[in-house]
């Protein structure tokens, strides 16, 4: 059936006499079977149900509508609409069984049909139906079957036109309840005085209240809500956020609501004014409570489509990410002012890099000072967990990490997403200083971090002068138990080495291991530039034994030589150093360093190697020692050791 509304009954009785129904010189054949196949004609009240009407002001039963048949047993048969409906007026045919005859009741939609004991119908009244103007959920409509094949149909219910405006954004539903009784359930009384006065709530076999799921509001909400004949004292709503937790509790008005048979009960409702919660997240518009975990901490795991935006909401106020601090979202990161692309270098045309992360943390900033919003830019729709800690309000912070199924495969990952701070040889031209704690946003900020304040400094997180990072920031960067020398933080890697002096970077043991077992080391990496041409080293520290390895090296363009292009290269190896635990990885075609500083993206090598011999006790060593000529500076990106 066709729904739509029209709000004044002037307005349905001016376009009543306007069309020329094609059913008005229509004239089949009546003949009423009650046996077999069935066909029985359709009609419905119109001018005195005022809420199905088309957009001409008429209702219309529409293609795919389906009517249940009572039977003579009680029982229901479902009759399909013959034709594509448009129509007043439509046939409706189906077969009754063989050993029963057609029974004395016909209902709309079919799927309210419960059972018929006599005289006595039971129906049944959904318990949620979208909130919207136009219902796709029309009440119930009842029919007598008599002698003829004509079966006129009456509304079962009434219904409340609500508009409930300064609705809350974070409600995503409206649960309706009344102190007189059953709003939705299951409901019996006889069919003569469903056709007279209605379903009423006394009639309600089993029932409860009506909820309303809000799709997307702005600040009124709209909804047409069938409900059962009655003058009631007064409608509770219940609006709530995603979680199910009340947002406003009221009644819907402060006097008695008489709601009619097969009218329209117009309804204007002012929400109370509701209190900001301390935290909520605001994903695509869509807001919701977070749960406090710790004084000041919010925390909670959302589905999320594959690209959307979000925001933090403190006590009402908007917060994103602080400029420079953190990636700033989960997947492909695209804006400019996040740490990961590092702004003005992807601006600037020097870097064609993209990033894909996992896991992001930093520190907040309210949208008036960083109008930065959170980004989701994934492969496809996911779960992401956050954490929002405002336990000092001065330097919120934020945690973000995409749930994952566990890989039951994989013995150690580490993939440096977060890694962020640029580093002074990112961008030799733009280069600036500043602190660490300024850019990098996780660790309290000593300067004051805008929008577009660009600098970059080789802290991590002390000048280079010291070679050790300090503790604290390697837990907080999940790089507990690691150990480096002369190293540094850069957009989800690590840099070793600088100038003369070697560094050189150990993983944890691979604790995780039972007894002895083989395995697969994968390792990401790039050299420097010219400075950076001697030998590089893989160890296996207590225990292990390389057994074959093999190294492709990605195609890419050198920007400093306008038209070089470097197709991918591959290669294998079978020999390794000392008793087998050592690998040294050459300066050539399969690990390059790029020929010039301005090379901000540096050709990127992925080795894959063979292992036996591993145990919990095994520590992986990337190791860059003072060569001939120099300590080769390099990045890693990612170390991943996976069961053979």
């Amino acid at each position: 059936m066709k729904r739509s509304i029209i709000f004044f009954a002037a307005a349905v009785l001016l376009t009543a006499g306007c069309k020329d129904y094609s059913y008005e010189t229509w004239s089949p054949d009546g003949t009423l079977s009650r046996t077999g196949e069935v066909s029985l004609l359709a009609t419905f009240e119109n001018l005195h149900t005022k809420v199905y009407v088309d957009e001409k002001g008429h209702g219309t039963w529409d293609r795919g509508d389906e009517i249940a048949v009572a039977c003579s047993d009680g029982s229901f048969v479902n009759f399909s609409l013959d034709g594509t409906g448009d129509t007043k007026r439509a046939v409706f045919k189906g077969t009754i069984p063989s050993g029963k005859q057609l029974g004395s009741v016909a209902v709309f939609p079919a799927s309210a049909a419960v059972s018929l004991s006599g005289s006595d119908l039971t129906l049944k009244l959904n318990e949620s139906i979208a909130a919207a103007v136009s219902s796709t959920y029309p009440g119930v409509l009842v029919g007598a079957i008599g002698e003829t094949w004509e079966v006129n149909f009456k509304q079962a219910v009434g219904f409340l036109n609500l508009a409930i405006g300064n609705f809350p954004a974070e409600a995503t539903k409206i649960i309706l309840s009344s102190p007189d009784g059953s709003l939705s359930g299951t409901f019996k009384a006889s069919v003569q005085d469903i056709l007279e006065n209605g379903i009423k709530p006394s009639d309600a076999v089993s029932g409860s209240g009506i909820t309303l799921n809000v799709k997307a509001t702005g600040k009124t909400v709209y909804a047409l809500v069938p409900v059962p004949v009655a003058d009631y004292s007064t409608i509770n709503a219940s609006l709530r956020d995603s979680q199910g937790t009340a947002v406003v509790e009221q009644p819907l008005s402060d006097y008695a609501t008489g709601v009619a048979r097969a009218e329209l009960h117009s309804m204007n409702v002012e929400c109370a004014e509701v209190a900001a919660p301390p935290c909520r997240i605001n994903i695509g518009g869509e807001r919701t409570v977070m749960q406090e975990s710790a004084p000041g901490v919010y925390e909670g795991e959302f589905e999320v489509p594959a690209s959307t935006s979000f925001y933090a909401e403190f006590d009402g106020v908007p917060y994103g990410f602080a400029t420079s601090s953190g990636a700033g979202g989960l997947g492909t990161i695209k804006s400019d002012n996040s740490a990961l692309p590092v702004e003005k270098i992807k601006n600037g045309g020097k870097s064609k890099r993209t990033y894909y992360v996992k896991r992001a943390q930093g520190t907040m900033a309210s949208t008036e000072i960083a109008n930065n919003p959170f980004t989701v830019d994934l492969e496809s729709p996911g779960k992401m967990h956050v954490v929002f800690d405002n336990s000092n309000p001065g330097s919120p912070r934020y945690k973000l990490w995409l749930v994952e199924a566990p890989d039951p495969s994989i013995i150690f990952h580490e993939d440096f997403d977060l890694c962020v701070f640029g580093g002074d040889y990112l961008a030799p031209a733009d280069g600036k200083t500043c602190s660490v704690d300024v850019y990098d946003g996780f660790l309290p900020a000593t300067g004051t971090v805008t929008q577009n304040n660009p600098c970059f400094a080789f802290d991590y997180p002390v000048k280079v002068a010291s070679s050790e990072p300090k503790p604290e920031y390697l837990e907080a960067y999940g790089l507990k138990d690691w150990v480096f020398v002369q190293a540094g933080e850069r957009p989800s890697g690590i840099q070793l080495c600088s100038g003369t002096a070697p560094g050189s970077m150990t993983t944890p043991a691979l604790s995780n291991i039972e007894g002895s077992t083989d395995a697969v080391i994968e390792i990401d990496i790039a050299r420097f530039s010219t400075s950076s041409v001697d030998p590089v080293f893989v160890r296996l520290l207590n225990g292990g034994k390389f057994v074959s390895g093999s190294v492709t090296r990605d195609a890419y363009d050198a920007a400093s030589q306008a038209g070089a292009h470097y197709a991918e290269a591959s290669t294998s190896y079978s020999s390794f150093e000392g008793d087998g635990s050592s690998f040294s990885m050459a300066d050539d075609e399969y690990f390059p360093h790029s020929l010039n500083n301005a090379d901000v993206d540096k050709p990127v090598s992925h080795y894959r190697f063979e292992v036996t011999g591993l145990t919990a006790s095994t520590k992986i060593m990337i190791d860059a020692p003072k060569g001939a000529k120099n300590a080769p500076r390099l990045f890693v990106f990612d170390i991943k050791v996976s069961k053979k």
